[in-house]
């Protein structure tokens, strides 16, 4: 029977910097004037043999751990990977064998370490991997010592390079698993299972690898449980496996009716596998169907759907890329509400965990490499990704690139062929895409005069700001598919309404590139404000994103850039800035106020409305406001003080505009259906002094997430407010970070217990470490603290 067993808790580390020759000698009898010698003879790295008195004193940490953000922000870091240095980094582990596990095949599972990480066994080296972004496994059976003797893995991170041009992190930031196995067992990611939805057949194929110096004949079952736990089929079959090779087995069975994965419906069935009636692994799959069409779209189990994407970056307020699996299903379930249904993982291979949240949820995947290429290690990273994600109903398109600038030359053309010829092999259930920048109106024609295309057209904005370049590309190649891989390109800032010196570095913008083409609100010029009128050159409206999709029966769907904020890329500012915003969430999961359009319209079988800016402008007594509302009411109706400002109808797929001159007080908006009766409203009103603070807490498996409001005595949120609050945590929980989605807040963030608020919000996320109630206090200086326990 496998048996996994997670590697993530105290984690020895230190910095490269710190490690001396003594330490890398360690046990090393060769070792002599000042050098440590560790490739000249097998088993000499001393720092992954256990026992080394030299690292005892190194710091604990768990997995998964950013080194980076636990860095200090300095203008020396370069601003387009977020101000924050990366570096070299080595984590050890020890852990123990019993002797009766001799003989068992010993695997170590990495989901990613960013990166070019080398792994050390008991002395050995096992293993090196480039890219940051890649999951990986070793054998390590062979270098095992059992009973008494530890064993000590080691792993080096070298974060010193880039692989994007955003922030990435450093160190082993996702999870680490030793699974002890039988000596014929199924390979990491060996699975590979062919649900058809229609029949309810199953073609299962399994990649198995033997230990054993002896051919043998392995005897592999496959047991299909259903949704509900119950068995609903069995198949077997026998593979003679030569000595200390791999071989393939393969199933047939069929499942009456069965139930279908769909984003309403995100049902599950489990594969359990047995090699000689012992368990050997165990894998989640869903039957379902997907189908681009070239005039009419996408289709999941024949129902015809918009993708309503966005693209995603990895890291989150307070932790940076060490994402816990709760966080990210968290991070899921925000998308979700917000209307949201399909996600690209921009630009890398993903976290085991998201896939696993998005299948558990209802959420589809364009799943992205991060490198084209024809080097092995390029086309290890792909075959990889496709053997451990192919079994993920969530996942519909494989994308094998983004924006290169090679995507118009013949090279790029014999990469992709390669490429999607791999992908095909290995999974060809699932269709190939690529994000294409640029003109890509005028690049499309050079595919196809090599007869050469993606199954999917991905176009990464208008192709020279041109809406109509989507039609002409449609009417020249009408049989290719289309899907608007990368769109919208606009910046905001939640809660920021006007110029604020202490908060927007004016004198900063790159105004190099960002002309006044790039500010379509000349009074909100060089600042990103919250009515979103900020753009790249190659960016645009919200609205006019989405209505370039909704409007072309054609057109797939869409991916917008982005679904959160994200540390780096912090256009159009350079340094003090740290953090993008792209977002339509800030970097914490708080929604932006153009979040709220996207509620609208992309769930506009349920009401919802929403106005802007918020109610406090005492220094501009009887100014003008500009009041914007969103909503998928047929009518939205605007009140100040109870006096109505006039009732408009809501144009479809776009917004409603008020100039207000101010008051103090409530302005309220009334949304009614077409019948004129009312069915949603909302109201902003004048806050007073800031007296207390409330705390909102979200739980999920070991993660505690508290969301922190700055209020006035009537519970109002008070929308300048940046006090900092202090948190207190008692019980079996420690703080792994916090944040506040201040695109320039240089705090600390990492295992912080203090954070200013931000335009009155702030938020802490916790680590559960054993069971029990949990007790988070908040204060800060002339508020009421708040104490809430879970």
């Amino acid at each position: 029977m496998n048996e996994i067993i997670p590697l993530c808790k105290d984690w020895l580390f230190g910095f490269a910097e710190n490690v001396t020759a003594e330490m890398m000698a360690y046990g090393n009898s060769i070792f002599f004037n000042d050098e440590t010698r560790i490739w000249q003879k097998a088993g000499n790295h001393g720092l992954s043999k256990a026992g080394n008195p030299q690292t005892a004193q190194w710091d604990k940490v768990n997995i998964p751990d950013d080194f980076v953000i636990r860095g200090s922000f300095s203008s020396d870091a370069n601003w387009k990977t977020g101000s924050l240095k990366g570096g070299q980094a080595w984590y050890l582990k020890d852990f123990e064998l019993e002797d009766e596990d001799f003989g068992k095949s010993i695997i170590i599972e990495f989901d990613g370490v960013y990166r070019n990480s080398q792994i050390f066994v008991n002395g050995h080296f096992i293993g090196r991997r480039l890219s940051g972004y890649s999951s990986f496994a070793y054998d390590i059976t062979d270098v095992c010592q059992y009973g008494k003797e530890l064993n000590r893995v080691a792993v080096f991170a070298d974060a010193t390079e880039s692989e994007q041009w955003s922030y990435e992190g450093g160190g082993i930031y996702r999870e680490v698993r030793l699974v002890k196995k039988a000596p014929v067992y199924i390979t990491s990611w060996g699975i590979d299972i062919k649900p058809d939805a229609q029949t309810g057949e199953l073609h299962i194929d399994v990649t198995l690898c033997s230990n054993l110096y002896d051919e043998t004949n392995a005897r592999v079952s496959c047991r299909i449980a259903g949704p509900d736990g119950e068995v609903v089929a069995w198949a077997e079959n026998s593979q003679m496996v030569e000595a200390r090779a791999s071989a393939v087995v393969g199933f047939e069975c069929k499942i009456k009716n069965p139930c279908l994965w769909s984003v309403e419906k995100p049902t599950l069935y489990t594969a359990e596998f047995y090699i000689n009636e012992l368990g050997a692994g165990i894998e989640n799959f869903g039957f379902r169907s997907i189908e681009f069409d070239s005039q009419t779209g996408f289709y999941l189990n024949g129902i015809n759907m918009k993708l309503k994407g966005v693209c995603c970056h990895q890291d989150h307020g307070g932790v940076g890329i060490a994402v816990p699996p709760a966080l990210q299903e968290w991070r899921i379930k925000r998308l979700k509400e917000l209307g949201c249904n399909a996600i690209r993982t921009s630009h890398n291979m993903p976290d085991p965990a998201l896939l696993d949240a998005c299948d558990r949820l209802g959420m589809l995947v364009m799943d992205e490499i991060r490198l084209p290429g024809c080097a092995e290690e390029l086309k290890r990273d792909l075959c990889d990704l496709v053997k451990r994600d192919r079994n993920h109903p969530s996942v519909i398109l494989w994308s094998l690139g983004n924006e290169e600038p090679l995507q118009n030359q013949i090279t790029g053309v014999n990469l992709f062929r390669s490429m999607q010829q791999i992908v095909k092999k290995l999974d060809p259930s699932r269709p190939t895409t690529y994000a294409q920048n640029g003109l890509w109106i005028d690049d499309i024609d050079f595919h196809e005069e090599h007869n050469f295309h993606f199954d999917v057209f991905g176009a990464n904005y208008r192709s020279g700001q041109k809406s109509e370049n989507y039609d002409l590309m449609h009417e020249k190649y009408p049989n290719w598919p289309m899907l608007g891989t990368e769109t919208f390109g606009g910046m905001s800032t939640r809660g920021l309404y006007e110029m604020d010196k202490s908060n927007i570095p004016l004198e900063y913008p790159l105004s190099d590139i960002f002309g006044d083409e790039c500010w379509r609100d000349k009074e909100h010029k060089w600042y990103a404000s919250a009515y979103g009128g900020t753009f790249t050159p190659w960016g645009y409206e919200i609205e006019e994103t989405w209505s370039d999709c909704v409007k072309r029966p054609f057109m797939a769907g869409t991916f917008i850039w982005t679904g959160f904020d994200y540390r780096g890329e912090t256009l159009p500012y350079g340094w003090p800035a740290v953090i993008t915003r792209f977002g339509v969430l800030d970097i914490c999961g708080f929604y932006k106020e153009i979040a709220h359009y996207l509620r609208s319209w992309w769930r506009p079988e349920e009401p919802h409305i929403f106005i802007m800016p918020h109610w406090n402008w005492h220094e501009r007594a009887g100014e003008d406001i500009r009041v914007w509302c969103y909503s998928n009411s047929n009518q939205v109706e605007l009140f100040l003080n109870g006096e109505s400002l006039g009732r408009k109808d809501m144009p479809k797929n776009y917004r409603l505009e008020w100039m207000v001159p101010y008051v103090a007080g409530e302005l309220k908006a009334v949304g009614y259906d077409p019948n004129g009766s009312e069915v949603v409203s909302t109201a902003r009103r004048t806050a007073s002094v800031p007296v207390k603070i409330s705390l909102e807490k979200n739980t999920l498996k070991d993660i505690i997430i508290v969301n922190t409001r700055v209020e006035d005595s009537f519970g109002e949120l008070c929308p300048r407010a940046d006090d900092q609050i202090i948190f207190k945590v008692t019980g079996p929980a420690e703080i792994l970070g916090a944040g506040n989605g201040n695109p320039l807040s240089h705090e600390p963030e990492r295992f912080s217990n203090k954070r200013h608020a931000y335009h009155g919000l702030c938020q802490i996320i916790l680590q559960r470490t054993g069971a029990g109630d949990v007790t988070v206090e908040a204060s800060a200086l002339k508020l009421k603290s708040s104490r809430i326990e879970v």
